[in-house]
């Protein structure tokens, strides 16, 4: 376990804790400040009953919350489609237990944690930002591109980057020596990458610098052969605007 799951869990113990030992301490003060047809009577474990469902939540939520990293700024839509996937999991896993382990009406169950649960989740993504993210720093002198390698990201520089092929809803980005995966499409990325990167097809795209020569074909179209002994379609849309930019870059 690395020590940033730790710490996820370790935040979300402590955390949990605290809120039912409140919860719990405010109950037994009101029945004890109240006459003894006021009381609520509750079970000293009723706190526990009703929100420890989250101490499992809390952390999954923490690894959901982690893909957003290490971009300096959330997009928005991301955000949104996370945490709505993650109030209606929520709110079912609820819901259910509630129903199997204490025979609630699932109605009751929407009524009195459907607010709650929204509260719980603005909490997570604010302890989220303040105590665990992990903001990549901008290094003008050395541009990366941050790709995904296994459960985390990894910092590429732009100058490593010989190409990129799309495959579905994710990129191949291409070193001479590695490959790495990133979400997403060629249209977004070529928002980020720098001048020298040039869409060559529309499933590639390429570092000119990267290249060592283009082999035409009878059909009209091309093959551009890397340095790196990497071959990438060229189709003749693009053959033109990436001659003209190879010769202003030499």
């Amino acid at each position: 376990m690395s020590a940033r799951i730790r710490q996820e869990w370790l935040l979300s113990l402590c955390g949990w804790t605290l809120v039912i030992a409140f919860l719990t301490l405010i109950d037994l003060l009101h029945d004890w400040s109240v006459p003894e047809e006021e009381r609520l009577n509750n079970p000293l474990w009723w706190a526990v009953q009703e929100w420890g469902l989250w101490y499992l939540l809390s952390p999954v939520i923490f690894r959901a919350l982690s893909r957003l990293e290490p971009a300096p700024k959330v997009k928005v839509t991301h955000y949104l489609t996370l945490m709505s996937g993650t109030y209606c999991c929520t709110m079912l896993l609820q819901a259910l237990f509630d129903l199997v382990a204490l025979d609630d009406p699932i109605a009751y169950t929407l009524y009195y944690f459907a607010p709650a649960h929204l509260l719980v989740l603005f909490v997570i993504t604010i302890l989220w930002h303040t105590q665990l993210r992990v903001i990549a720093k901008p290094d003008q002198d050395h541009p990366v591109l941050w790709a995904d390698q296994g459960k985390d990201k990894a910092p590429v520089p732009f100058d490593d980057i010989t190409h990129v092929t799309a495959a579905s809803n994710y990129m191949e980005i291409h070193t001479s020596t590695r490959q790495y995966l990133k979400r997403g499409t060629l249209k977004e990325l070529m928002a980020q990458l720098p001048s020298q990167f040039i869409r060559t097809h529309r499933s590639h795209v390429v570092n000119l610098y990267a290249i060592d020569r283009i082999q035409n074909k009878p059909s009209g179209s091309a093959i551009i052969q890397l340095k790196s002994g990497a071959q990438i379609a060229l189709s003749k849309g693009y053959k033109q605007e990436v001659k003209t930019q190879l010769a202003q870059s030499v």
